[in-house]
């Protein structure tokens, strides 16, 4: 078959067809616009506040420490004031009204404080499987972070504690310094008292105690005497009491009299109309006579109770020479214990002189031991300036690198990128694959359905080589469409200087790989599509997975293992791979055009036998 022929067949085919032009031109450009808008977010920008629920149950330092470091990057919708409030954030994650919900428990510091480690429970909507382990991540990270600030505050607190007790050793190295010299003060003072007790004269001691005995016969008699006095006075009082009472009774009487006196005048005057010119002398003699009686009425009073004044007096000072006489008894019988120690001093004294050598010899092993004192405080000071050394090494390191020995720091290579940036290198070929098995599985079958193959058939061309022209005629009338998306790439997205070919030529050769590849593929779709309506779902049913096993959407380290083998082995792989290499990362990799060549010839070849396979069908 004559190629040019063919190419120019299909160009006009595929020109005349509206819906062909869209495809070729329109749906590429309108795919890359919508997703440059969706994906246009720098990667480096913070995203978007997500919605996370709090229910503090705590509400302490502690705990608005760990909020204020989540609401940093997300947006807090604080429930923390609704009764039952774990059960309301709960209810609004499982409805998807929250990302994510935060459940401080109570007694949270108060935990921490007491070296407990508290569980924050975070319930997390992973239905949404993209911003799931990002949201854990993060708020296991703000955990962390919090962790490190209270464990930082912690050992400070902890520091400034060891530099207490570092002060504190200096207190007691000063007091080791004064133990010492007042060990060396006791040697010196134990050597006079050795020299005092050998002079000590017991003859001096015996005579004290005799003079002592006798004072204190004395006291006793005198305390006797004094006795016997109080008891008179005792007596003297009571006579006293007496006379009180009878003088008491006495005035009773008086004011008895003067009270009936008051009543009577009082009686006269009621009786009496004193409004009467006549009697007004009269009312006024008796209102006279009323103060008169009044006045002596209260002088009784106030000699009444002067005299239960004195009597109080009288018993306290009877109840004061009650306890004199108490006192003197208990003196007497202290005499009585003061005699039998000076008894027990008499005893004392004639022992003491036959302890004077045990006491010698004491003093001595005393001197020894302050000597020792003298030698262990020396060593002790030592210990004591090597605590201070090691605490003071302690308390010298950053509270920070004992939390958190290990700092992470990150730097974006690509910083100023855009997701839609790192997405287009994979875009392009998945528009060229799609666009591909479209138009070369639906472009053969409506061949087939207007009689063309059977006249290629009939014609006897061999089948290998339709297919093989079919391949290259679709490759070559896709290839402005390679332009245009690295055209599109270049100028609108800055993705490659167009000025560098040699980018260019191995950007479009990968393409036209590519392009091969798939357009074999739609031959064979086509072959065994009976419309193009079933040419276009079979496209659908093997792009679909090839696009989800292409690392686009899932990486390929989410996949399991046999899974992302069998993504890497696509043949849309290998040109994803190819583009990023020299749009991302500006390292052409040439290997993936071996993988690329070998799928071109297995497709050709499946391509040529599914020609034969379905030959004379239909």
């Amino acid at each position: 078959m004559k190629l040019l022929a063919e190419i120019s067949k299909d160009g006009k085919a595929f020109l005349r067809e509206r819906r062909t032009l869209i495809l070729l031109v329109a749906a590429p450009l309108i795919v890359l616009l919508v997703l440059a808008g969706v994906f246009g977010k720098e990667t480096t920008e913070k995203a978007l506040p997500v919605s996370i629920g709090l229910c503090d149950l705590d509400a302490s330092e502690a705990s608005s420490l760990f909020v204020e470091s989540v609401s940093s990057h997300s947006n807090i919708i604080d429930y923390s004031e609704r009764s039952s409030c774990a059960d309301v954030v709960r209810s609004q994650v499982s409805q998807g009204r929250l990302s994510a919900a935060i459940i401080i428990p109570k007694g949270f510091q108060q935990g921490i404080t007491a070296g407990e480690s508290q569980n924050v429970t975070v319930f997390l909507d992973n239905s949404r499987v993209q911003v799931s382990p990002s949201l854990e991540a993060f708020l296991s990270a703000a955990a962390q972070g919090t962790g490190q600030q209270i464990s930082s505050s912690f050992i400070l607190s902890v520091w400034a504690r060891l530099d207490n007790a570092s002060a504190q050793l200096d207190s007691l190295l000063v007091d080791v310094n004064a133990s010492r010299a007042k060990a060396l003060e006791i040697q010196d003072r134990i050597g006079e008292t050795h020299s005092s007790l050998s002079a000590i004269d017991f003859s001096t001691l015996t005579e004290q105690l005799d003079a002592a005995n006798s004072t204190l016969d004395g006291a006793a008699s005198e305390l006797r005497s004094a006795q016997s006095n109080l008891t008179l006075m005792q007596g003297k009082l009571a006579f006293y009491d007496e006379e009180l009472d009878s003088t008491e009774a006495d005035l009773l009487r008086v004011r008895e009299m003067l009270q009936n006196v008051s009543d009577s005048i009082s009686s006269a005057g009621a009786g009496t109309n004193c409004s009467d010119p006549i009697f007004l002398a009269y009312c006024a003699s008796l209102h006279s006579m009323n103060g008169t009686v009044a006045s002596a009425l209260f002088e009784v009073d106030s000699r009444i109770s002067k005299i239960d004044g004195a009597r109080e007096d009288l018993r306290n000072i009877n109840s004061t020479m009650e306890e004199f006489k108490l006192n003197i008894g208990a003196s007497l019988s202290e005499t009585e214990n003061v005699r039998a120690r000076i008894s027990n001093m008499y005893e004392f004294a004639s022992s003491l002189e036959e302890s004077r050598e045990e006491s010698l010899r004491t003093m001595r092993e005393i001197n020894s031991s302050a000597a020792q004192l003298v030698t262990k405080s020396g060593e002790l000071e030592s210990l004591i300036r090597g605590s201070k050394a090691q605490i003071n090494e302690i308390t010298s390191r950053d509270a920070l690198s004992v939390v958190a020995p290990i700092l992470f720091s990150s730097q974006n290579i690509f910083s100023s990128r855009t997701f839609f940036d790192f997405l287009l290198p994979s875009l392009i070929p998945l528009i060229l694959m799609f666009v591909s098995l479209f138009l070369a599985s639906t472009s053969l079958v409506r061949e087939k359905n207007s009689m063309t193959l059977e006249r290629v058939y009939v014609a006897q061309v061999p089948l290998w080589e339709y297919a093989l022209t079919k391949i290259v005629s679709y490759t070559v009338v896709l290839f402005p469409e390679v332009l245009l998306l690295l055209a599109t790439a270049s100028v609108a997205y800055g993705a490659f200087p167009l000025s560098d070919t040699d980018m260019l030529l191995f950007l479009a050769s990968a393409l036209v790989l590519l392009l091969f590849a798939f357009n074999a593929l739609g031959i064979v779709i086509a072959a065994f599509s009976e419309s193009e309506a079933t040419a276009f779902l079979a496209s659908l049913v093997i792009g679909l997975p090839l696009l989800f096993l292409s690392g686009i959407l899932f990486p390929f380290e989410f996949m399991p293992a046999p899974i992302m083998l069998l993504g890497q082995a696509t043949p849309l792989t290998p040109a994803i791979t190819a583009m990023q290499s020299a749009i991302l990362y500006a390292t052409p990799n040439y290997a993936v055009f071996g993988t690329l060549i070998i799928y071109d010839m297995v497709l050709a070849v499946l391509a040529a036998g599914a020609l034969y396979a379905t030959k004379g069908r239909g």
